[in-house]
């Protein structure tokens, strides 16, 4: 790295060097063994390695796209590195990690953002995003020159930001949240810069704030160790861990906050890692009241010998993520899965009570309990209304395939019906993270399996039951159109879940018979 971006003054040097030539010739050489192992996880692939062992063809272009502009800003004096998630997850990779981003996002030192825009022009159509402090897209890259965040304002949005192409690559790294995202990349090297200690936080799993006077600026961080210590299993330092728990959360967008929600529960091996940490620093009392109230409430220890509710919750959303993973379940399609787990005992906290006559803890009717506190967690989070709409139904049915071990036909097909926009594969799937939510041993969920297998035998399983008989087909009978048609297209599918017929042509003749 270019010595004028680094600067590290003669005094540092001098004081470095007497400090070695003090020390016992053993401790010295174990100095410069530690030393070496540092160097070697501090340098790995660089872009041209990388590039030519990749096997996705937009991502290997885009890091031949990362090299080129490199390139392009050494030539002119400067110095190119990629920053961001990125260069953490490369470094989580270098200690046994199985993390991986595409996100590319480069900084520019020492080129002037005008001058970098024309270089950068002769690489492609770029598109600049934020002119007041330089960025640009290009192919698949966001580059940028290095920034300053001064605060103006409340909230996690009150900053103004200042670009800066003058700026020491330590200056730019002080303003990252955490000290694991102050690493920066050389793509010409593939050297790590560390100027925070980012490595060696990574390698103890342990979230540093990289500057506890800028950190308490941004409220959003909390909800960002939040689904980092989910993501990666870190936990949050000490000194960090107070700063959060300090740090008013009431005027985060609940946009921000649903993103980082989504963050933690579709990307993290164990959520409730996360969830921890974040009763820890204060989220789930602060901001989540319906999640604040599981905890401590009680459960039978003959079916929960884990604990409280808020215990099983965490188990329960750990064992939907690795069920996620096992379907290959992406985007909406996880997190209804994710959140329905999540959000399935949010009924127990006002209805669990000791009965009387035997002592033991019930919850009569906690599903339909859990409807309200779900559809306000999920409000506060943002979440789209058309996944609210396949969640509640699996909050409130998430019993039905325990309570129903032998259904008929017809209790399958209102069961479809009732749970739509969801699906009886998803009701399965969180029935089986809620059995495998408890500390007993694991003996499957034969319920769920007996379950979707007659589902699909009716062809229910991830469809609600369509109406065999239309208006259309009505017509065809010399009725006329009309209100009438409503009450009766209505009747003859509530046969049809009876099973009073299975095909359009029984359906009419069902409908002739009642006439006669």
């Amino acid at each position: 790295m270019q010595e004028k971006f680094d600067p590290i003054s003669n005094e540092e040097l001098e004081a470095r060097e007497a400090r070695l030539a003090g020390l016992p010739k053993g401790q010295l050489a174990q100095e410069v063994n530690d030393a070496h192992a540092e160097a070697n996880l501090l340098y790995g692939r660089n872009f041209y390695q990388q590039a030519e062992l990749e096997t996705d063809p937009e991502f290997k272009e885009d890091l031949f796209l990362a090299l080129k502009v490199a390139e392009l800003a050494k030539a002119e004096g400067g110095l190119a590195l990629v920053v961001g998630g990125f260069t953490r997850d490369e470094a989580l990779k270098r200690f046994g990690q199985n993390v991986a981003s595409k996100d590319t996002d480069i900084e520019v030192y020492g080129v002037p953002f005008v001058r970098l825009q024309e270089i950068l022009k002769s690489l492609g159509e770029i598109n600049i995003v934020g002119a007041s402090f330089g960025v640009v897209k290009l192919g698949g890259l966001d580059i940028s020159i290095p920034r300053r965040d001064s605060k103006t304002g409340l909230g996690h949005k009150g900053f103004t930001v200042e670009g800066d192409p003058n700026m020491t690559v330590e200056e730019a790294a002080r303003r990252r949240d955490f000290t694991m995202n102050s690493l920066a990349l050389d793509p010409l090297t593939g050297e790590i810069i560390d100027k925070f200690g980012g490595m060696a936080d990574i390698q103890k799993k342990v979230l540093r704030a990289t500057d506890p006077k800028t950190f308490v600026e941004d409220p959003l961080r909390v909800l960002r160790a939040m689904q980092f210590a989910g993501r990666f299993g870190f936990t949050v330092e000490s000194e960090t861990l107070e700063l959060c728990r300090s740090l008013d959360l009431s005027e985060l967008a609940k946009e921000r906050v649903g993103e980082e929600w989504n963050k933690l529960l579709l990307k993290s091996p164990k959520p409730s890692v996360g969830l921890n940490a974040g009763r820890e620093m204060g989220v789930i009392s602060k901001l989540h009241p319906e999640l604040n109230a599981l905890i401590d409430v009680p459960q039978e220890k003959e079916w929960h010998p884990e604990g409280d509710v808020w215990i099983h919750t965490g188990m329960v959303v750990d064992a939907a993520a690795e069920i996620s993973r096992r379907e290959n379940l992406k985007g909406q399609d996880m997190q209804v899965v994710m959140l329905a787990s999540l959000c399935h005992d949010l009924g127990k906290p006002a209805t669990t009570e000791v009965r009387k006559s035997d002592g033991r803890i019930i919850s009569h009717s906690h599903s339909e309990a859990g409807l309200e506190p779900t559809q306000k967690f999920l409000e506060s989070l943002k979440v789209p209304h058309d996944i609210i709409k396949k969640i509640l139904p699996l909050v409130a049915e998430h019993l039905w395939p325990s309570l129903n071990k032998n259904p008929s036909d017809t209790a399958v097909r209102r069961l479809a019906h009732r749970l739509h926009p969801a699906t009886i594969k998803e009701l399965v799937m969180v029935g089986e993270a809620d059995h495998r939510g408890r500390d007993l041993p694991w003996h499957g969920y034969p319920e769920g399996e007996v379950l979707l297998q007659h589902a699909d035998r009716l062809e229910v399983g991830v469809e609600k039951p369509k109406p065999l008989v239309q208006g259309r087909d009505l017509l065809l009978l010399g009725l006329k159109p009309g209100s009438a048609f409503k009450p009766i297209l209505n009747m003859l599918f509530e046969a049809q879940l009876e099973g009073k017929f299975h095909t359009t042509k029984e359906g009419v003749e069902y409908y002739k018979s009642l006439k006669e």
